[in-house]
């Protein structure tokens, strides 16, 4: 009874029957729904307590692992490439598809006055991770509370407040400097906090294999509230540029897609299967970093990718290459462009694919409105006004938030594939993976 009840509530179906229920729900009984939010909060601050603990340790190990590898320079030198080239991919795309689809379409300066005033009915002001927006009708205000320098970002001056902060480009570069460092010793002392490391690990991903049951309950609940709140009427007033970016993101998908199946050699429907969890995780959560740990065991165990190997780059991966958020940057500022009629030279086109992915490596562990803000980065350079576009932009962002975790998950998936060396096709039975748990939604 217990292995049925797990199957049906990892089934994809199942889940994708919660999400159509939800979204009815949203738009017929907004009043009965529009108050579950708080479900959903809970929900992901569970996913995100666990996943820290599981980034300190794995990246830890990984690194140590790779640095006492013969083929640790391959890995090094892969990282390097892939990860920049893959977000000046990304940018590129994205400003191909606004040529194909100009990404403003019908709205206009007075959709801008309409939708600031939907947002803040007078005036709202949003705090998040240091950023303060405050809306009053057209008028927008956007200020950095705080300033920070190129290293200030990267290097990690108290560990411990990072962890609590849940700063993870912080917590990744220690864990790539700790785990060095561990593997400069190899004795048994070392070999013992590697193994206690991944006890704690498997530990992890236990705790995220529960809360993953409890994930159809926790879409419903965030879905429907989110629908009763906002309804249809921003979306349909930026229809291209959800268009665009909607394109831009399935057409990742797609190129991922050939990628995992051309080196995980399987066929591209299986590439899609076989991470089904993964995706159906990141398109509910809309939390990458509570994707890895599901990521990590799917292209082990079912794509046959290196563990050690995966173990590092896919983490590595989802906190520093955000190729789902270089893509919104870049058409978020043609589509700024186009509404203030500012004619762009290719010149300006150079900037904002350069713009986007220095946004991109900016954007780790930016949510909400900290996250839109950050589309100054690649508007600034231009001289484009900023302020009102940005209550347009997080009116959508719940929409586009998907569609961004959606391909920051799943490209990096295969980015990995590509990292990994191939051959190395090696299964790592866990304590958790052989669990009984894991029968549900194979």
């Amino acid at each position: 009874m217990g292995k049925l009840l797990q199957k049906l509530l990892l089934n994809p179906i199942f889940v994708l029957s919660i999400l159509g229920l939800s979204i009815v729900m949203g738009l017929t009984q907004p009043d009965a729904v529009k108050n579950l939010d708080f479900i959903g909060v809970y929900y992901i601050s569970l996913l995100k307590m666990i996943v820290l603990p599981y980034l300190f340790v794995t990246i830890t190990t990984g690194v140590a692992k790779v640095a006492s590898d013969p083929n640790a320079k391959l890995y090094t030198w892969r990282l390097i490439t892939t990860y920049p080239l893959a977000m000046a991919f990304s940018a590129t795309l994205a400003v191909g598809a606004c040529f194909v689809v100009a990404p403003v379409g019908d709205v206009h300066q007075a959709a801008i006055a309409e939708l600031g005033g939907l947002l803040s009915n007078g005036e709202v002001e949003a705090v998040e991770q240091g950023a303060v927006v405050t809306f009053s009708g057209a008028e927008v205000e956007a200020e950095h509370v705080k300033e920070h320098g190129l290293f200030d970002r990267f290097v990690p001056d108290n560990i411990f407040a990072a962890l609590s902060s849940g700063d993870s480009l912080k917590v990744v570069i220690f864990c790539i400097i700790f785990g060095a460092a561990l593997a400069r010793h190899n004795d048994e002392g070392t070999r013992t906090v590697l193994d206690v490391f991944n006890v704690v690990k498997l530990a992890c991903i236990t705790v995220i294999l529960w809360l993953n049951l409890l994930l159809p309950f926790a879409l419903f609940a965030m879905v429907a509230s989110q629908v009763a709140n906002v309804g249809v009427g921003p979306l349909i007033s930026l229809g291209p540029f959800v268009v665009v970016q909607a394109a831009t993101g399935l057409t990742l998908l797609a190129i991922s897609a050939l990628i995992i199946s051309n080196r995980a050699r399987v066929s591209p429907i299986a590439a899609i299967t076989k991470l089904h969890e993964t995706i159906i995780l990141a398109i509910t959560t809309r939390s990458s970093f509570a994707c890895i740990p599901i990521a990590v065991r799917e292209l082990t165990k079912k794509l046959k990718l290196d563990r050690s190997g995966t173990d590092l780059v896919m983490p590595l991966g989802t906190t520093i290459c955000r190729i789902g958020a270089v893509p919104y940057f870049a058409i978020g500022t043609i589509f700024i462009a186009e509404v203030y009629g500012v004619e762009l030279t290719w010149l300006s086109y150079v900037m904002i694919i350069l713009g986007s992915v220095a946004a991109g490596f900016a954007s780790s562990g930016a949510t909400g409105a900290m996250g839109v803000v950050l589309i100054s980065i690649v508007a600034g350079p231009l001289n484009l006004p900023v302020e009102a576009a940005i209550a347009l932009f997080i009116a959508v962002d719940p929409i586009l938030d998907v569609i961004r975790t959606l391909v920051l998950v799943y490209g990096n998936c295969a980015l990995t594939s590509i990292i990994i060396p191939r051959g190395k096709v090696r299964e790592e039975p866990t304590s958790a993976e052989a669990a009984p748990l894991l029968g549900a939604g194979r």
